[in-house]
């Protein structure tokens, strides 16, 4: 059952990435701000200086690596890379399954690089969305949580892959990512 349940959240998160009205979807992460309090979408740090009170983010740092979302960086980094132009040219001078082999190995590399700022990110845009109770339901119950259907919901209204993408920690990795290539893919 929380096979099920990691994979339905990884399919719905993979969905948004490979889906173009997620990212047409504009939104907010949250439609509540504190007084002075940016929102995550006009400011997504890896470092949060701001923590919820109710101990959300640390069950929601539990949360992002129980159930394998901390994985969603290198579907995101592939999406982006698979028909940029270098890959498709590699492809073309060393054939697709050595690009495969290069591609996959520096994303797992580039994905080890930057895992724990990433998880520290997805936990902060999941702390200010939901209390630890609705986390710790969702973790204990899986799809038999009371808050489980409200959360497959509020994945859509959050458009989480936009925001990730256009977080500047997924920026920096992917350039990175870009770079390694090139220096693999010279001739």
């Amino acid at each position: 059952m929380f096979k099920d349940f990691v994979f339905s959240i990884l399919v719905s998160l993979s969905f948004f990435v490979y889906s173009t009205t997620g990212f047409a979807a504009g939104g907010t992460v949250t439609g509540l701000k504190m007084p002075g309090q940016a929102n995550a979408l006009e400011q997504i740090l890896p470092k949060r200086t701001v923590m919820p009170l109710d101990g959300s983010y640390a069950v929601a740092e539990q949360f992002i690596r129980t159930t394998g979302l901390h994985k969603s960086l290198s579907v995101l980094l592939l999406d982006s890379v698979k028909n940029d132009k270098l890959v498709e040219n590699a492809i073309s001078q060393f054939g697709f399954p050595q690009v495969k082999n290069t591609v996959v190995s520096n994303i797992k590399i580039t994905t080890n690089h930057y895992r724990q700022d990433w998880v520290s990110l997805l936990a902060s845009i999941y702390s200010e969305q939901f209390n630890s109770n609705t986390l710790r339901s969702i973790l204990e119950d899986g799809e038999n949580s009371p808050y489980y259907n409200e959360f497959v919901a509020m994945q859509s209204k959050m458009n989480t892959a936009k925001m990730l993408s256009d977080s500047e920690l997924f920026k920096e990795a992917r350039s990175n990512l870009i770079k390694t290539l090139k220096k693999n893919f010279k001739s």
